[in-house]
């Protein structure tokens, strides 16, 4: 492990006892600043400073921590006059405290400063890397790469059994109702199979801003699982042993990343194939533990990726996280996958441990701060759970297919649908329709007129109209564009018969169980 990242979190304990950070530097004002949380609520969520921003309990605050030491107005920080950024306490019980030392009653901030609020919040003051966000693009477009050979055997396989299904009913004279059946169930796997896949490469490779909730360890590593049996030989042997109910707070894309790029460089280390493990396990740090120094006490979820490979020597090992470096051939490696590992751990508040000998494999350990699980029992819903819904519904979408059946499914539960090729053809028949029509189903991304473009023209013609956005592929960032743009909810594609009903039923009800037509409430029925 170098130096460099070695230093980046080890000052977490240290600053409790009045240690300075590491080589910290001034704050230029028009830098890209920003508050990543160290330790305590919402551990590795990642704020970008702009102006001025108020920490404290309050959910009026720009940065709300869930921290009973921390007061509602606890601290501000804001640029300063002379440049950079200083924070200020607001008179907060507790203070406030930058590298151990109470502001009174402000101090300037430079990068790598550690501020303490209330009895468990550490933030740290620091320069975004952009250089760090390329590696990891870059990196994801090298690990994509090596998906998508696994991944295009799979959809064959899944498309297979659809097609096969299709063509032997179409032959047959006459159609057992048992056989139909058997078929129809075959085909819904495969198609959910291919929806989950699908959703598994567009998260991996999804460059949006990072976004924090709680992730269920066991479902990522099914689904890291689940990619890599795509991905590495055949004749490496994937064992997967998932301890039920842990849970982080983290980006669960950018976790998935770390485990994949683990696993890759576990299955380089075992060209001639081998075993590995994914193991996971719930540990409480309450002293110091060899290879973790800048862990702070408390309970984590340990993730264990181990294989039975070439291993590395020493020197190797103290190397493994720098970028760029790699011990493949040339052509064969670019040395960002374990650094770019190590980068989204650390910014998660978490640590990851090496151990290796050579000629005997190598284990690697994630340590993430582990979070409260939330238990949910969901149960299987059909078309009859929902009530029958009565409306007009604009439906717009430029795949013929798509289009017959959403129209076959909404008339089924009781709608009236008048149908638009694309988004220009949509505000025609908004225009045409105006005084009718209840909710649009817009699609996004169309020819000749998008539905983002569609969209504000449709809200003119009609502005007590409903809008529910369809997509196939919609990033986070975009979405919250969405809403706060006005759209009432978002349907991904592809959707079932009981998602498409219950996102028109919804969103026609409202949030009080009313809908609008012409600006006057009128109750379901």
């Amino acid at each position: 492990m170098s130096s460099d990242s070695e230093n980046d979190l080890s000052t977490t304990l240290a600053i409790h006892r009045g240690a300075p950070p590491p080589e910290a530097h001034d704050a230029d004002a028009d830098a890209d600043a920003h508050l990543i949380v160290l330790s305590g609520h919402a551990t590795g969520r990642r704020h970008v400073l702009e102006d001025a921003l108020e920490l404290g309990r309050g959910t009026t605050m720009g940065f709300e921590m869930l921290d009973d030491g921390v007061s509602r107005r606890h601290a501000r920080i804001e640029r300063d006059p002379g440049g950079g950024y200083r924070v200020i306490d607001l008179g907060s019980r507790n203070g406030t405290w930058v590298n151990g030392k109470r502001v009174q009653p402000a101090v300037r901030l430079r990068y790598g400063d550690k501020i303490a609020l209330g009895a468990r919040t550490v933030l740290l003051f620091a320069h975004r890397d952009r250089f760090e966000d390329q590696r990891v693009q870059a990196q994801k477009l090298q690990a994509l790469g090596q998906l998508a050979g696994g991944v295009a055997h799979d959809f064959n396989n899944l498309l297979g059994v659809v097609i096969a299904n299709i063509s032997h009913l179409q032959g047959l004279e006459t159609i057992d109702k048992a056989v139909l059946h058997e078929s129809m169930v075959e085909m819904e796997t495969a198609a959910r199979r291919a929806v989950d896949l699908t959703h598994q490469l567009l998260a991996f490779a999804s460059s949006s801003q990072r976004r924090n909730h709680p992730t269920d360890v066991a479902r990522l590593v099914d689904d890291a699982t689940r990619l890599l049996r795509r991905t590495l030989h055949r004749a490496i042997d994937i064992r997967s042993h998932s301890v039920e109910e842990l849970v982080v707070i983290g980006d669960s894309s950018q976790l998935l990343q770390v485990l994949m790029n683990l696993c890759i460089n576990a299955g380089d280390a075992m060209p001639n194939g081998g075993v590995l493990e994914i193991r996971t396990a719930a540990r409480t740090i309450d002293g110091p533990v060899a290879g973790t120094p800048t862990l702070e006490y408390g309970d984590y979820v340990v993730l264990t990726v181990s294989d039975h490979g070439v291993g590395m020597t020493p020197e190797t090992q103290a190397r493994v996280f720098e970028p760029f470096f790699t011990t493949k051939p040339r052509g064969k490696g670019t040395g960002l996958g374990l650094a770019t590992a190590y980068a989204i751990v650390r910014d998660h508040g978490g640590h990851i441990h090496v151990q290796s000998e050579l000629g005997r494999g190598s284990v690697f350990e994630v340590y993430l701060p582990r979070a409260a699980y939330a238990e949910s029992s969901p149960r299987r819903l059909t078309e009859d759970h929902v009530p029958p819904a009565r409306g007009v519904v604009l439906l717009a979408d430029d795949e013929p297919l798509v289009r017959r059946v959403a129209r076959r499914v909404l008339r089924h539960a009781g709608m009236e649908v008048i149908e638009a090729v694309d988004g220009e053809d949509a505000v025609a028949r908004m225009r045409e329709h105006r005084d009718r029509v209840d909710v649009v189903l817009l699609d996004l991304d169309m020819p000749r007129m998008s539905g983002e473009m569609a969209f504000p023209r449709l809200k003119a013609l009609s502005p007590g109209v409903k809008v529910v956005i369809s997509s196939g592929y919609v990033d986070r960032d975009r979405e919250e564009t969405l809403r706060a743009a006005g759209v009432d909810d978002i349907l991904h594609k592809p959707y079932d018969s009981l998602a498409l009903v219950q996102a028109i039923a919804r969103t026609l009800a409202g949030p009080d169980g009313s809908r609008s037509r012409g600006g006057k409430p009128e109750k379901l029925t």
